[in-house]
Parts: structure tokens; sequence; C-alpha cells
């Protein structure tokens, strides 16, 4: 939606001025969480906080430029295999065993994609298409790195998540690349406006949804991570209706309840076992 909103500005621009509003405000929430430990933080996350950064950095740089190649809904359909590609991740990687209902879920979740396409496929839609099926893949990978580093500070991935983007972002504006026709410091100029929007974007959606991301990865699996961060793309075509009247199709209003549907199978059943296997832990201690 905040991106739809914006005016005259490229996804290059958008990248660059977010990661700068990320990295101060994640730099910031380390050091008060971790009582002044910045330094502490960044070297016991280590390398697997840098990899997570670079991956759900690329994952986030896939996403946006794809959606200026092909429509909301299917940049939707393609990130829809994320929740697969983290569970084999987290299977393989992790010895992580996911319960049946979360491979129904994520099945019911991807025929909810299939119809959220709705056959409105078109040739010209390619980049757009295998730019969000790679940043299908780097978001599972950052749900399986979290996973990984779940005994230390992985919020640090964040800030290093910024500082990749700021690089490649601000390189594309200001040096001669052939991802950007026009370069240069002048570049840099996006307006007040569009700036607010852009720290909108880096402050709430961003950095507060990462926080509270990164706290569920540390009880959650991998595949469970990623079915529930469906969330954010299927309600996105609601947003944008609401934000500039881009209207979904019908395919993409059905696809998008089935998805909710398959989230809160997956969220309610795995509450009640959650809750049987801890009755008769209260039990015994009563006893």
């Amino acid at each position: 939606m905040l991106i739809r909103i914006t005016h005259a500005i490229d996804a290059w621009q958008i990248i660059f001025y977010r990661s700068i509003t990320i990295l101060v405000i994640m730099g910031a929430w380390v050091w008060l969480n971790n009582r002044g430990r910045f330094w502490r933080s960044i070297h016991e996350a280590g390398i697997n906080a840098v990899v997570a950064g670079i991956a759900i950095g690329s994952a986030s740089l896939g996403f946006v430029v794809a959606l200026f190649y092909t429509t909301v809904a299917q940049v939707i359909f393609m990130v829809g295999i994320a929740p697969f590609c983290a569970a084999l991740l987290g299977w393989w990687l992790l010895r992580e065993q996911l319960a049946r209902v979360t491979w129904a879920s994520m099945v019911i979740a991807l025929a909810g994609m299939f119809v959220m396409l709705g056959g409105n496929f078109r040739p010209d839609e390619t980049v757009g298409i295998i730019l969000a099926l790679y940043s299908a893949f780097c978001f599972s990978c950052y749900s399986v790195l979290l996973r990984w580093g779940e005994r230390t500070d992985m919020t640090v991935a964040i800030i290093w998540n910024a500082i990749y983007l700021i690089l490649f972002s601000g390189a594309v504006i200001l040096a001669p690349i052939p991802l950007r026709a026009a370069h240069g410091v002048d570049s840099l100029v996006i307006g007040w406006q569009n700036l607010g929007i852009v720290v909108l974007m880096g402050a709430v959606q961003l950095s507060l949804g990462m926080i509270l991301f990164i706290r569920g990865s540390r009880v959650l699996a991998a595949g469970e991570l990623a079915l529930l961060a469906l969330i954010e793309p299927t309600l996105a075509p609601v947003w944008a209706f609401l934000a500039v009247g881009e209207v979904p199709a019908v395919s993409t209003l059905v696809g998008g309840a089935v998805i909710m549907a398959a989230i809160v199978m997956q969220v309610l059943i795995g509450a009640r076992r959650a809750a049987g296997a801890t009755a008769p832990r209260r039990t015994r201690q009563r006893a």
C-alpha cells in the first residue's frame, strides 16, 4: 500500500531510505535491549546474523523490485512457495519435524495462491515472477537462519540487512549501473512527502514487524514462520485497494480467503496441540 502511494520514485530510492531508517531504529533497539552491550551482541550473533541479514535483504529487494514488473497478485502467488522451501530447509539443516496439520495448511495455502493467480499470467511479467521466486527462496533461508541462531539476539541480522541494502541500493543510485537509467547525487532527492512515507515503511512495517517476527522464531519451526508470514502478502491487495483504488480480481479475494483459512487452521489446531501437551504436565505438578 505504501509503495503504491509514493510518487515519481523507484524501488532503489525506496529501499535506500527505508534501510537507513531501519539501521537507525534497529541499532538503537539492540543497544537498549542489551543494556549497552551493542558490540558484544554483534559478536555473539556472528556470521549467522550476517548471512541472515543478507538473506532477508535479498528477499526484500526481490519483492519490492518485482512489484514494479508485475502485479501484486502475481508476486503473492510466487511468495507462496516460501513455507515449503522453509519446511524443507528446516528439515534438512535443523532436523525439524512439522506436524501433519502444518503440511496440510501449506498445501491449502498453495491452493489459495493458485486461485489468486487466476490464470492471469503474461509473458511480459516473467522478470517480476523470477524476482518474486528469488524473494521467496531468500525469505525461506532467513526463517531457517533465525532458528539456527535462536540462542543469540538475531535482531542483529536486521542491522546487517540494512547495511547490505544501503550499500547495494546506494551503488545502483549513484554509480552508472545498468540496473537504473539515471544515476548521480541528484537521484537521492525524493521529496518530503515520499521521504515521510518511506520512513514510515522502515519504522513501522519493517522494524517493528521484524522485531516481532524474530521473537516468534524462538518457539515456531521455520515452516510455521513462513506460513504465518503469508498473512502480509495476502492482505497486500486489500491495502492497495484502500489506498489507491487498485481493485483486486475476484480470484484474488477468493484465494486470499483460502490462505487465511489455512493460517487460521494452523494456529487454532497448533494451539490446541500445545494446550494438550501442557495439560498432563500441570496434572503431574499438582499431584
